[in-house]
C-alpha cells in the first residue's frame, strides 16, 4: 500500500506577499493580542462542508491533542486546547497570542473514487519564507478522499465521515508541528513522518500508531 507524503513548500518572499494579499482579502487573520497565551486555528473551506463534518472534526482535533499526540520527550508539546473557529463565525480572539490558518481545500466528504484518474501531490503543506514557516496550513481533502475512497466504501455515511475528520485532524496536527517548531525535519516514527498510511491518517487517538517519534 503506498504511502502519502505532508511536506513544507518553499516559497519566495515576492510570491508570498502576493498570496498574502489575495489570500488575507478573502479570508482576513484579525488582530492578536500576543501578551495574552493561547492559540486559535481559524478555518476556511473552499467548498461547503457540513456542520456535521466541522464538529467531528474540531472533537477530533482535541481529542487527539489531549491524548498526547502533540508531545514529544524532549519537551516539546502543541497547546492541547486552541480554539478553534470557522472563517465565517464571529472571531473573538482577544485571548490569543497566535492565529493559525487552515485552509480545506476541495471536497471534503469521502467518496469512492474508483473511477477517477489518480491526483498527484501532498495532502497537506505549510509555506516557508526564507527559512520561516508561516501560520498557513493547507489540506487537500480531495487527496485525503481519494486515499480513503476505497477503505471507506463500505462504511456508513456518519463512519467515512468520521474517518475523513480523523484524517484531516492528522495532517493538520502534523503542519502544525511544523510551525510550532519552525522545522521542515520529519521522524523516522509517528505523526510526524512524512509519509502516513491510510491506517495512520484514521487511527483513533490514543493509538500508538501516530503518537510522536521518541527518538
Amino acid at each position: 500500500m503506498s504511502l502519502l507524503a505532508l511536506q513544507n513548500r518553499e516559497v519566495s518572499p515576492v510570491t508570498v506577499g502576493i498570496f498574502f494579499a489575495l489570500f488575507l482579502a478573502y479570508a482576513p487573520t484579525p488582530a492578536l493580542h500576543a501578551q495574552q497565551p493561547g492559540t486559535a486555528m481559524v478555518f476556511y473551506a473552499q467548498s461547503q462542508a457540513s456542520e456535521d463534518l466541522w464538529s467531528d472534526l474540531f472533537q477530533s482535533l482535541r481529542a487527539d491533542l489531549a491524548s498526547g499526540i502533540g508531545e514529544s520527550p524532549n519537551g516539546f508539546s502543541l497547546q492541547q486546547n486552541p480554539t478553534y473557529f470557522r472563517g465565517n463565525d464571529d472571531l473573538a480572539l482577544g485571548n490569543v497570542s497566535q492565529v493559525i490558518v487552515v485552509k480545506l481545500l476541495g471536497r471534503c466528504d469521502v467518496v469512492p473514487l474508483f473511477d477517477r484518474p489518480s491526483l498527484k501531490g501532498p495532502l497537506g503543506w505549510v509555506l516557508d519564507v526564507s527559512g520561516r514557516i508561516q501560520p498557513y496550513i493547507f489540506v487537500d481533502c480531495g487527496r485525503i478522499a481519494q486515499v480513503l475512497g476505497r477503505r471507506s466504501a463500505g462504511l456508513t455515511n456518519g463512519e467515512r465521515r468520521h474517518e475523513m475528520a480523523q484524517a484531516i485532524a492528522h495532517v493538520v496536527i502534523h503542519e502544525w508541528i511544523h510551525v510550532a517548531t519552525q522545522s521542515s525535519s520529519h521522524s523516522a516514527h509517528g505523526i510526524s513522518k512524512q509519509f502516513l498510511s491510510p491506517e495512520e491518517l484514521t487511527a483513533e487517538p490514543g493509538n500508538k500508531t501516530v503518537a510522536i517519534a521518541t527518538h
